[in-house]
């Protein structure tokens, strides 16, 4: 277990990322030029990943979460509009209004009715009551 343990921290240590694969015959400095340009190139490297990853991944995130969230509201819009139609058919059915303005009509006298028949004036009427109840029902969701 020990072994593991220290193998572990070996391997992810940063030692072998601060390794430099240049030679002094390719422009790597030595002695304490080469070291403040080591630490140089770290404090840079640090100060860019604050600066500009950390923001970057905040930023990525967010709008994840906002894309998942106006999805998630944009589904549920959809699904409670399917339900509030199935509840404001049912009323409509149970209401029967088709067969209510039918028997309103046949008190009309027989010229008058023909005349509203070939409008469609009854059928007009029956939609515009259905539309009612649906916005009716749809308000509530």
């Amino acid at each position: 277990m020990i072994k593991k343990t220290i193998f572990l921290i070996l391997a992810f240590s940063p030692f072998f990322v601060m390794a430099t694969t240049t030679t002094p015959t390719e422009g790597a400095l030595s002695g304490a030029q080469g070291a403040a340009t080591v630490a140089g190139n770290f404090l840079s490297d640090f100060w860019d990943f604050f600066d500009n990853d950390v923001p970057n991944f905040f930023e990525r995130a967010l709008s994840y979460v906002f894309e998942k969230i106006v999805l998630f509201k944009i589904n549920a819009q959809i699904e409670s509009m399917k339900l509030a139609w199935s509840i404001s058919k049912n009323i409509i059915e149970s209401f029967q209004v088709g067969s209510k303005i039918a028997s309103a009509a046949s008190g009309l006298p027989q010229d008058v009715k023909a005349a509203l028949v070939d409008l469609r004036l009854f059928d007009g009427l029956n939609i515009i009551v259905q539309a009612f109840i649906a916005r009716y029902v749809m308000r509530f969701f």
